[in-house]
Order: structure tokens, then sequence, then C-alpha cells
């Protein structure tokens, strides 16, 4: 049998736990070596493991994320956290994790998240497309890698502001402008909606009309061609845009 590299999960919500699980199977480099549902069991067991990558939760009851990653010894496996609050994955960043997920996670942006680390762990058998993943030898490099810090800086009329990504419930284009919509105030800013896309994180926006960019996270409803989102705003999804929507819709919906 191959050399993978052998992942663990540390997650309290069945739900995200399968879906995680279900990530790891379909990538052929990596391997499953344990689930936990208690962070507390987890810090018992996970050493006999010896895991190369822990998908860890945050918000987990008795002991949380932070919690057990700060008691973890060094030097530990790679982090990566999964989390509904991006302001805990900030705080996850200054103690050295390698990504964090924002739930619901997407294939897509779990692949990113692998590809990086993946870069971390020298590899003596080349992946050919389509083919199986062998890794050899690994063992974890000393430079760390480069994560994007999930806030960009946006020029306004008198300043420069910080965004976090996770903040923004959805964008407006008003021709050359774009207004973010964020939780306690919007601000207006020159740059272009096809730039936005390319600079906001894969899989947790999705653009909903020619006008529109929307976080999936704050879509609260859709019924017809009309979404909800959590601040009672209603958005017109536009023609060319239904079913990408209704597409994205329907890989979350439980009961299909």
């Amino acid at each position: 049998m191959p050399n993978l590299l052998r992942c663990a999960i540390i997650e309290d919500e069945p739900l995200a736990q399968e879906l995680l699980e279900k990530y790891v199977r379909r990538v052929s480099f990596l391997e499953l070596a344990g689930t936990f549902d208690d962070a507390i069991a987890a810090f018992t067991d996970l050493p006999g493991l010896a895991p190369h990558i822990v998908f860890l939760d945050i918000n987990m009851p008795e002991m949380s994320g932070i919690e057990f990653l700060k008691a973890l010894p060094a030097p530990h496996p790679v982090v990566v956290m999964t989390t509904a609050n991006p302001h805990h994955a900030l705080e996850g960043f200054d103690l050295g994790v390698a990504d964090y997920l924002l739930k619901p996670i997407t294939f897509d942006r779990f692949l990113k998240a692998i590809g990086r680390i993946r870069e971390r762990f020298p590899a003596t058998t080349n992946i050919a497309e389509g083919g199986n993943a062998q890794v050899a030898d690994i063992s974890l490099q000393e430079e760390p890698v480069v994560t994007e810090p999930g806030f960009a800086y946006f020029k306004t009329d008198k300043r420069i502001e910080q965004v976090l990504f996770a903040d923004i419930e959805y964008v407006e284009a008003l021709g050359d402008y774009l207004r973010i919509f964020l939780p306690d105030r919007n601000i207006v800013t020159h740059l272009t909606i096809k730039k936005l896309l390319e600079i906001l994180p894969a899989g947790n926006f999705i653009r909903t009309h020619r006008s529109h960019i929307v976080q999936l996270r704050h879509i609260r409803t859709m019924e017809g061609n009309t979404l909800v989102l959590s601040s009672g705003k209603e958005l017109l999804i536009g023609p060319n845009y239904r079913d990408e929507v209704r597409t994205v819709m329907k890989k979350w919906l439980a009961n299909s």
C-alpha cells in the first residue's frame, strides 16, 4: 500500500463530519486515519494515528478547536480549521494553521486547501491526470505555506478599508463602482464585479445577477426567482444566472 497523506477529522457536527469524510475519500492521495466528535478524546488518541493533516472544528463543547490547538504539543500535524464564524479563523492563523474552511464547505475550496498543503510534503511520485496518487517518504518541510489572509483592502473616498470576505453579505454593481454590503455598514469602491470575483474565495460566493454577487451562507430562502438574504434584503436572480444558482442550491439541498 503506498504512503498517503493521512487525515484526521475532529468535528462534532454530524453533517459536516460526513461531508469532510466524503471529500477525503474522493482525493486519491488522502487517507482517512480517524474521525472524532469530541476534542478531548481526539487529544488522547490523535498521536497514535500519526496524521499528517487534521481538520479541526473551532466550535466544540468542553474543549474548543482553539483550546485544542494551543494544548497540542509541537511539532503537530498540519491543521486546517473549519468554522462557521470567520472571526475565530483569524485567531487560528495566529496559531499557525495552514488554512481555514468556512462552512458550508465546498469541494473546490477543500481541494484548494489540500493543494496548498500538499506542497509542504515532498513527493517522489508525480500524479498523472486521472491516475492514482502516491506520496512517498512523507516529511513536513520547515518552510510555511503562504495562505490567503481572508480579507482585502478597498479604496473608498477618503481612506483604505479592510474588509473580511466572510463579512460580505452581497455586492451590488454601480457602473464602474461596487457597493459592498457588510453587517454594520456598506462601502463604495472603484472596482468591477469581474475583478472582485477573482479576489473572493472560490466556492463561498455566487453571481446571481449581472449586478449582484451574494455570499452563499447569507441566502436564507429562494422562492421562484427571488433570494431573501439574512438581512431581509430581497434580490432578483437574473435570467442568465438562474441555472447556476439552482445547481449550487441543489448541491446543499438536504431532501432532494
